[in-house]
Formats: structure tokens, C-alpha cells, sequence
């Protein structure tokens, strides 16, 4: 069904004029029609534009994904990208066009800019006009100038973001954010970023990516951490029922048989040693990591490096008497970071095909 372009345009002028409105200025808001200046290209766009998904990632800072005449299109908004990503393989910047603008400004309900000023609207924008049964048309860029910024890129049709034709945008978010490291609070080291970054774009397709997206954007070291925690969560009861699984030659995915076990007879492994056994398997890169903040923050590096990760887990998510909160340097923090990231990478790797709820 075509985007009346009509209801596009009257929510666009109405927000404006409730802005003015709303506002101290003691300017008039005119009564004439206005809609935003398009040519038949432009129109194609407005009617034919098709959002796919939205994703909200910051209070200033979301991402959307749309289809036209046959490809597919990426969209930043609350963050004008500083440089141009022109990777053939990844993703294409795009000219905005009047119809481009009207209908995400629409779709996508974008906000107004903090910086935009209601004496310039009223006056360039919402000026009175002595002629009122004619409709003003206004270019697009004045427009959009007024509201929060926004980058629109093609997807070509080889890129890793896209999966049986659809969309990964919470992949792509994540690649977006790498590339504007504005967008990142915490001082992630280079390696941490490069593991980031080959996740999001080499990694299995079953990883919780958007558990990585907000670690990645996250303001706090500890809540980033536990978001990658999460993700290894889910891999918990598959080291344990993994043999189990092989030798009845259960058809059922794994993932699926350990959620059958755990709804039918009550069983999920303890989470200390499901902990230490994913780790003691784990690449020896992951627990030279760990080997060394245990060191640190205990003096040595002895003992399981899953009794340690576990401590640090529960001095996050419980708040009791017996749990002290652990206080790390950021270098520490960034460690274990890129240690469950490498965590995650590997066994994620391992069990992909079996990582379906079939």
C-alpha cells in the first residue's frame, strides 16, 4: 500500500508548528499548506519507501532498515556519520532526496534537533503568506536541517548483513557504531574493538548480536561485560548435554533438547561449574586473559579462572551482605571483555548448527 503523502506531510508541518507553538516565541504560526517540494522520482520514493525494522540503541542514537525497488537500505539517525563508508562489500552512502527525507522523518518519527531554533522555523519555514489558498512548497533541506540528523546507505546485495535476503540491523548497528567510535562511552583497547568487529562480521548468525551492540554502546564497564555474560549463558546446559544428546541420537536440535529437559524435568547445570567448564575449553588466548586479571586483582593465577569470572558476575546482578562489589581498573575491565568475547566467538562457532530451537 503506497504512504499517502498527505499524511506524511501534514504530521511533518504540524510537529513544526506545535514547536513554534509550545515555545516562547510570540511569532503567529500561519494557516497556509505546506508540503515538501518533490519531483516524480522524489514521489516514487515517498509512496514506495518500505520500512523493515526499527531499532532504538541510545536516547539520542537509532537505526532503521527499509526496502525500495528492490534493494535494501540502512538508516542512522541522532548521528551524522563524520566519514564516508564506501565499502562495496558492506555498505553505500546515499544522497538524501525529498522523498527519502519525508517519509523517514514520517516513518520513523524523527525528532526535532535540540539546536533547532523556533525563531527559524516560524520565520523561514512557518512565515506568513498573503496568498492562502495556495499550497508552500519547501525544499527538503530545510527541513530536514531542523530535525535530528540522519545517514541513509544502500546494502549491496553481497553483503555479510544480509542473510536470505533479509536484513541483519542489529549487525549492522553494530558495525555502524565501530565505525563512528563517537557514538562508544568506554575506552575499549584496539583488540577489543578488532574483536568486535570480526564478530559482528564473521560470527556465527546465532550469537545474541544485540547483547553485543549494547555492551558495545554501554556507559558502564560492568553492564557491558554482563550483557557478553549473557550470551555465554545460553551455552550453559549444551556442554553438559552434548554427549547425552550424541548417543541417544536425539533428531531434535541441541539448544532444543536442553530446553525440553529444562521445561519437562526441572534440570539446568550450576552456573559456577557450567562456568568453569566452558572455560577450561575455551582458547588458551581467552584464559591467558583471564590468567592475568586474576593476577592483578589476586595476587596469582592459581585456581579455576570460572571461579573468577563467576565472582565478578555476582558482585553485579546480586546486591547482598555476603557479595562484595569488585572495583577493577578500566585496562582490567577491557580485558575481560575481549576475553568473553573470544569466549562467545568460539563456542557460538562450535554449536551453530545446533543452535536452533527446532
Amino acid at each position: 500500500m503506497s504512504r499517502s503523502m498527505i499524511d506524511a506531510n501534514k504530521y511533518i508541518f504540524e510537529l513544526l508548528a506545535e514547536f513554534v507553538q509550545t515555545s516562547e516565541v510570540a511569532v503567529p504560526v500561519s494557516s497556509n499548506k505546506r508540503c515538501i517540494k518533490t519531483n516524480t522520482k522524489d514521489k516514487k520514493w515517498l509512496q514506495e519507501l518500505k520500512i523493515i525494522n526499527k531499532q532504538l540503541i541510545l536516547p539520542n542514537f537509532q537505526t532503521a532498515s527499509f526496502e525500495f525497488n528492490s534493494h535494501k537500505y540502512f538508516v542512522a539517525v541522532g548521528w551524522q556519520s563524520k566519514q564516508t563508508i564506501d565499502s562495496d562489500e558492506v555498505i553505500e552512502f546515499v544522497e538524501l532526496n525529498a522523498g527519502i527525507v519525508t517519509a523517514l522523518l514520517f516513518e520513523l518519527k524523527i525528532p526535532l534537533s535540540d539546536e533547532a531554533n523556533p525563531y527559524d522555523i516560524a520565520e523561514y519555514i512557518l512565515y506568513d503568506d498573503p496568498i492562502k489558498s495556495i499550497i508552500k512548497y519547501e525544499d527538503y533541506s530545510l527541513i530536514s536541517n531542523v530535525f535530528e540528523p540522519f545517514s541513509v546507505y544502500r546494502i549491496p546485495e553481497n553483503s555479510p548483513f544480509i542473510e536470505k535476503n533479509d536484513i541483519d540491523l542489529i549487525r549492522i548497528s553494530g558495525f555502524y557504531a565501530l565505525k563512528n567510535s563517537q557514538l562508544i562511552a568506554l575506552k575499549f583497547s584496539s583488540k577489543t574493538f578488532d574483536k568486535f568487529e570480526n564478530i559482528f562480521f564473521e560470527g556465527s548468525k546465532k550469537i545474541p548480536y544485540e547483547n553485543l551492540l549494547f555492551s558495545l554502546v554501554s556507559v558502564s564497564w560492568k553492564y557491558s561485560f554482563l550483557d557478553i555474560y549473557r550470551c555465554i549463558e545460553m551455552l550453559f546446559p549444551l556442554s553438559y548435554l552434548e554427549i547425552f544428546h550424541k548417543e541417544l541420537k536425539i533428531e531434535d536440535s541441541l539448544l532444543k533438547f536442553s530446553a525440553d529437559v529444562e521445561k519437562y524435568m526441572g534440570w539446568k547445570p550450576k552456573e559456577k561449574d557450567a562456568v568453569n567448564k566452558l572455560i577450561d575449553e575455551s582458547p588458551e588466548e581467552a584464559r591467558k586473559l583471564l590468567r592475568e586479571i586474576k593476577r592483578l586483582l589476586d595476587g596469582t593465577e592459581e585456581g579455576n579462572c570460572g571461579d573468577f569470572v563467576y565472582k565478578i558476575r555476582n558482585s553485579i546482578v546480586h546486591f547482598r551482605p555476603a557479595t562484595q562489589s569488585i572495583n577493577m581498573e578500566d585496562n582490567n575491565w577491557d580485558m575481560l571483555i575481549t576475553a568473553s568475547l573470544h569466549i562467545v566467538e568460539y563456542w557460538y562457532k562450535q554449536y551453530d548448527e545446533q543452535l536452533t530451537l527446532r
